[in-house]
């Protein structure tokens, strides 16, 4: 240390010198003469505490505790005893002298020689009361000074409280929410604090919002940390996280304390910022693992949406199938293109012409399928309905417009048939077959 750079005190022939970094400054109260040393005698015999633990191994500690505690309290009632009979032995020495100044102030007008002999007395009386008097004040005062040269120090009487005042802190009311509420209400208050990044903004931001310093703060985050993982924003699910374990230290500290979260915010955030490595080490310790719980629950919840979406469409297919069994749409993208035009316009002529340009064996197969899909419903009676073959509905559905020419017996049918059609849209699904499809 350079010199200077501390506090010197010295002596100089009979001056007393202080030595400062930038000035010296002589002390002239003892100029010429050495300061009086002070006098420690008052404090020689203090009884600090009744257990102060010096006591031979032999002896029964509790008990000679105990019994100077006792002594002690004894000595102290003795010594105002004692002090109350001197005083009370003034007060009587005072008032006795009052009464006898009385009675001498009523003879003091007698003029006869009894009342002279008996004033005189009473003065004699008066002076030895005075000296008595005199010598008990005198007494009372030596008393008194030795007391305060050589005062009895304990632990009662060496100190005594100047100003005392209690304080009592109310904690806040608990925060009572329920949680669904508190996501729905709180929600931008929320991902606010967990976008931040900075103790000092954290911090103020609970102590301007200190409704959010409750369990939901941090199981709000943990959902938000997951639905981050699942979209891919890695790095802002860990920054989320971070603001996680910042709210979940929080309330362990409450907890640990027995105080109000909102009390412990401040409390919190000295210790992060100023750090003890083990306090440290395991704040890392519960964000790491943090995060690889939000990882994998994540990865469970994209499968678990998968397989949902997965059933759902099984479902669908299940649900749309016909009565064959086939997927009315799988059998639709399979139809040549002429008849899946004829489906998806909902045109019968132009559907029996494309079953009529099939060979007979290509048109017994997609009439087959068509069926049991449920695209086509053949109307009771009708080729192709339930008890008839499909191959035959099939033959009669593509050469029925050819017959129609022979004769005049083909020509009537075709008109029945014609007329027949709007009977058939009406009781065949095949149009809603179609709406369906498309």
């Amino acid at each position: 240390m350079r010199e200077g750079e501390f506090f010197r005190w010295m002596f100089k022939g009979n001056c007393l010198i202080e030595h400062f970094p930038s000035k010296v400054l002589v002390n002239n109260t003892t100029k010429g003469k050495m300061a009086r040393p002070m006098s420690y005698s008052k404090w020689d015999h203090i009884e600090v505490s009744d257990d102060e633990d010096d006591t031979h191994p032999n002896v029964d500690t509790p008990s000679l505790f105990k019994w100077r505690h006792e002594a002690r309290l004894q000595r102290e009632a003795e010594a105002r005893e004692e002090k109350a009979k001197r005083q009370a032995q003034i007060k009587l020495l005072e008032e006795e002298k009052a009464k006898k100044a009385a009675a001498l102030t009523k003879l003091a007008g007698a003029e006869d020689e009894g009342a002279a002999a008996q004033a005189k007395g009473l003065a004699a009386e008066m002076a030895e009361l005075a000296r008595q008097e005199a010598e008990f004040k005198k007494k009372e005062a030596e008393l008194e000074r030795l007391e305060k040269e050589h005062p009895h120090w304990n632990v009662d009487n060496i100190s005594k409280d100047k100003k005392s005042r209690t304080m009592i802190n109310k904690d806040p009311e608990p925060i009572q929410i329920d949680m669904s509420e508190f996501f729905e209400k709180y929600k931008k208050e929320c991902r606010t604090f967990g976008m931040l990044s900075k103790p000092d903004d954290s911090q103020r931001y609970l102590r301007e919002h200190p409704i959010l310093v409750c369990d939901h703060l941090a199981s709000y985050l943990i959902v938000w940390c997951v639905d981050l993982q699942v979209e891919g924003k890695t790095d802002l699910m860990e920054r989320v996280a971070h603001q996680t374990i910042v709210a979940q230290f929080i309330m362990e500290l409450a907890k640990s304390v027995k105080r109000d979260p909102r009390q412990c915010v401040d409390g919190f955030f000295h210790r992060l910022k100023n750090p003890e490595p083990q306090y440290m080490e395991a704040f890392q310790d519960e964000l790491r693992a943090l995060k690889d719980r939000i990882r994998k629950r994540a990865v469970e919840r994209v499968a678990e949406a998968e397989a949902k979406a997965k059933a759902a469409d099984d479902e669908e297919r299940k649900a749309r199938l016909g009565p064959g069994g086939l997927d009315p749409l799988e059998v639709l993208e399979t139809l040549p293109a002429e008849i899946r035009d004829a489906f998806e316009n909902q045109n019968t002529e132009k559907l029996r012409a494309a079953f009529q340009a099939l060979s007979p064996k290509d048109a017994e197969y997609h009439f087959k399928r068509v069926v049991d899909s449920g695209l086509w419903v053949p109307a009771k009676g009708e080729p192709g309905a339930a008890g008839e073959g499909a191959g035959e509905g099939a033959g009669e559905a593509v050469a029925e417009e050819g017959d129609s020419s022979e004769d005049g017996e083909g020509a009537k049918k075709k008109e029945e048939d014609d007329s027949r059609q709007p009977e058939l849209a009406a009781e065949s699904p095949a149009q809603a077959g179609w709406c369906s499809v498309m």
